[in-house]
């Protein structure tokens, strides 16, 4: 049997038109690490069978499928994990002088994540993000998305044996799901086991409404019942890929209402020069099993929220100050990247706007041979005068309609 290298693995993704429906996944984006699992939540029966031991069987429980994605910030893959999180209101622009994504807090959409073990491909549908964290990491931007699925399609077995020549349709058992198909899309591959322990790739003509057919133009195999169906992983591409964004192009604004704060961060002299910076972004997603569904019906977000941490030098106690007095501050974090138009006038570039932060925690803490830092936690609150909450923007060499 073959052993396989995790670094031979991607990360693909695409956003679904509608939350339940799979598509195959076409942005590859190279992945530091996943800890995406299912859940099928199996628990010991306990009921009075004449047994002295605890339980004969295990029977499912309510089904979850989460777990967090790591890569790299890079201009173009963020938007993607931006557009799980929150929803985008528009993109203007084209791709000589790139394009400008707005993004705002709300329902973000529904995608589709192809997870490549091996030669095989863990499909996962209807994924939306819980919590996204961003963080720099030896200069380069970090970006870690916990996310929460409806469906998933990984292995299947086979239900009916197929039996030689002429093979047009697979028919798959509903021990794991009453419909196992649900993941797959037309024109997915999957390999087939057969009895022999030889194996058949076929391509996907249809899947059947019924959840459990799947069919394929004529091929010759032979394998019985409950011979296993896996999906095969795709030929990746990152062609296009660009660069992080680096912490040392990033400038930081703080001040009291959001436009001064804007201005702070345009140049470096206004900034505020930070040694540590991490935000993240929280949905709270409702997951909760309904009537008709094996998994979560829907992923819904609850109450939004977000916190900011800094590290910048001491200086005097203003930061405490405003801490012990909860004075409300702006933020706004500008992040460059490189230039997209030939004449220099245009970059890549990640705004983050808060119109409305409070300290939580300011630590001055005292180490021997050490500078005296400010040690900051903020919370992104809600702000009426300022509007709404935050907004993300995001400008790139990804057109609209990808997003």
């Amino acid at each position: 049997m073959p052993n396989y290298l995790a670094d031979k693995s991607y990360l693909a993704v695409k956003p679904q038109v509608a939350a339940t429906t799979p598509i195959i996944p076409t942005n590859f984006i190279p992945l530091l690490a996943e800890s995406i699992r299912l859940n099928p939540n199996f628990q010991a029966t306990r009921a009075m069978k004449g047994l002295s031991w605890k339980s004969d069987e295990l029977l499912k429980g309510a089904r979850q499928i989460e777990g967090d994605l790591e890569v790299w910030g890079d201009p173009d893959s963020i938007g993607h994990l931006i557009n799980m999180m929150y929803v985008k209101t528009s993109t203007a622009g084209d791709a000589a002088s790139g394009y400008t994504h707005i993004f705002d807090p709300g329902e973000g959409k529904s995608y589709t994540i192809d997870i490549a073990r091996g030669a095989f491909a863990q499909r996962i549908y209807g994924a939306r993000g819980d919590k996204l964290k961003i963080s720099f990491d030896d200069n380069k931007l970090k970006a870690t998305i916990s996310i929460k699925a409806l469906g998933q399609f990984n292995a299947a077995s086979l239900a009916v044996a197929l039996t030689g020549a002429g093979m047009v349709t697979a028919v798959f058992k509903t021990d794991y799901d009453l419909r196992p198909t649900d993941g797959l899309c037309v024109g997915d591959i999957i390999r087939i086991v057969e009895t022999a322990g030889t194996t058949v790739d076929v391509t996907l003509l249809t899947i059947n409404a019924n959840g459990t057919t799947v069919t394929f133009v004529s091929t010759v195999i032979t394998a019985a019942i409950g011979q296993a169906v896996f999906l095969v992983a795709q030929t990746p591409s990152f062609t296009a890929l660009q660069e992080p964004f680096y912490f040392g192009n990033a400038l930081v604004g703080i001040a009291d209402t959001t436009a001064n704060a804007d201005t702070a961060a345009a140049t470096r002299a206004a900034a505020t020069p930070c040694y540590e910076v991490n935000a993240e972004f929280i949905n709270d997603l409702l997951s909760a099993q309904a009537s008709g569904y094996t998994g979560p019906a829907a992923l819904l977000n609850q109450v939004k929220s977000g916190t900011i941490e800094l590290t910048r030098l001491f200086t005097d106690p203003t930061q405490f100050q405003k801490w012990i007095e909860n004075v409300k501050q702006a933020m706004t974090m500008i992040i460059t990247g490189r230039y997209i138009k030939t004449d220099l006038s245009t970059s890549e570039k990640l705004t983050v706007k808060i119109n409305k932060t409070k300290l939580i925690t300011n630590e001055q803490p005292l180490e021997v041979g050490q500078y005296i830092m400010d040690k900051q936690k903020f919370e992104m609150l809600y702000d009426a005068g300022d509007g709404d909450s935050l907004t993300i923007t995001l400008i790139n060499r990804t057109i609209g309609t990808n997003y």
